[in-house]
């Protein structure tokens, strides 16, 4: 068969009022005349409401079964349906469309393919013979025949659920099998298409399982094979792929290592410039210094008070001044004061004259704020205080067992108050180095 020669069918559905599950449809492709009942039709089996493509001119028999009452079974009581049957016959057109051949409603199932229904199959089977090899292939498969039991998928083993799947051939000979395809999986790479015979690339094939004859699975490409790479071309294409990525990662890191190398030679460049600049002001400065000591000021003509702050709680003060006078050489001089002023800063000698900048504020960062450090007073001591007789409780400072807010715990022993507490923060007090000691 090939694709001119196909055209797609609607297979009908079973009506309103017929047993879905006994109800069935099948491409006529021959008698068997040794079999009996409906098994003589030899065909490929259709699900009900299915689109199929098959040949024009093929012949459609559609059964529908009717449970019409119940009967019980001679020797085991069971009661079993009893059923009757609508038989049609189509023919295919060239248009896809169905064309009733020969329809009659028989009393029993049984009955349908005795002498009469074999005689009218037979008669139109010779007078529309079949297409040699004639195949049908299923676009959807529609609702089919609903599964009532679990069971394997005839074509691929799977065991589908009651409900999953659908139900081909009819009586003990029935089997389930998927709705429509069978699950694929993903094919290996470098294994061959079993339609174009090439090598498949990773992801663009799968292997699938072909309903025909017992089954069997087979590798295919997805879609259109013309459109997939082979794995020679997929695998010369990645390894260019990874040559082309590696000369790039070459090319990125060279230039990186030469912008490395630029900006090393940036740094070194400024290095060498601030270097030669604090070298041209340390001379300066030097030059500057011996100016100012070997010669005399002879106007003082700009004092600028730059920083200043408080460095104890006793009135102690620290000042960066700057200072521009004129010497006796007539040409102008500048440096830097730091000096501390306050109580008792006459004779300090902290501080100094600097010539560079950066030396009078490294100078006058050394120095910062101290406060005085807590230093509780003790409790006056009148004379020495043994321990009381008994073992009471007593202070280890001063000894007294009497304490208004409690007893406290210091690092070292027991104390009565605060007083006593901070004098023995970092020591034994008084009580315990002579009586304990």
């Amino acid at each position: 068969m090939n694709e001119q020669t196909t055209v797609r069918v609607g297979v009908p559905a079973v009506p309103d009022g017929a047993d879905v599950h006994r109800s069935w449809r099948q491409v006529l492709t021959g008698l068997d005349e040794s079999a009996e009942g409906a098994k003589a039709v030899q065909g490929p089996e259709v699900g009900h409401g299915a689109v199929v493509e098959t040949a024009p001119g093929a012949l459609l028999l559609v059964v529908d079964e009717h449970i019409t009452g119940w009967g019980e079974a001679y020797r085991t009581g069971k009661a079993y349906p009893l059923l009757d049957a609508a038989v049609m016959l189509y023919l295919v057109q060239a248009d896809g469309a169905l064309k009733a051949l020969w329809a009659r409603h028989f009393q029993t199932a049984k009955g349908a393919f005795g002498a009469a229904g074999r005689g009218q199959l037979r008669k139109h089977l010779a007078a529309r013979p079949p297409a040699p090899g004639l195949q049908v292939s299923v676009v959807d498969a529609g609702p089919g025949r609903p599964n009532v039991k679990p069971g394997p998928c005839r074509w691929c083993e799977t065991v589908l659920r009651k409900d999953q799947g659908v139900l081909v051939g009819r009586g003990q000979d029935a089997q389930v099998e998927h709705r429509g395809e069978c699950p694929t999986e993903l094919a290996k790479p470098g294994t061959y298409c079993a339609v174009c015979g090439g090598s498949v690339a990773p992801g663009t094939a799968r292997i699938v399982v072909v309903r025909e004859g017992e089954g069997r699975r087979e590798v295919r490409h997805t879609g259109s094979c013309a459109e997939h790479l082979s794995f020679e071309e997929h695998e010369e294409r990645a390894a260019r792929r990874r040559a082309d990525e590696e000369e790039l990662r070459a090319a990125e890191k060279a230039a990186e290592a030469k912008k490395a190398q630029r900006r090393a030679a940036a740094a070194e460049k400024r290095r060498a410039a601030r270097e030669a600049k604090e070298k041209a002001e340390r001379e300066e400065a030097e030059a500057m210094r011996a100016r100012v000591e070997s010669l005399s000021v002879v106007e003082e003509t700009g004092r600028q008070e730059l920083f200043n702050k408080k460095l104890n709680p006793y009135g102690e003060r620290m000042r960066l001044v700057e200072v521009s006078a004129i010497l006796t050489d007539g040409e102008p001089a500048r440096w830097w004061d730091v000096d501390a002023y306050g109580v008792d800063a006459e004779d300090d000698d902290r501080g100094g004259r600097y010539f560079l900048p950066a030396d009078a504020r490294s100078e006058y960062q050394r120095y910062s704020y101290e406060e005085e450090r807590y230093r509780p007073a003790r409790r006056p001591r009148t004379g020495p205080v043994p321990c009381p007789p008994g073992g009471a409780k007593h202070c280890d400072n001063c000894g007294t067992t009497v304490a208004v807010g409690g007893w406290m715990v210091a690092s070292l022993g027991r104390a009565c108050g605060a007083d006593c507490y901070d004098a023995m923060a970092d020591g034994y007090g008084a009580h315990a180095t002579r009586y304990h000691g």
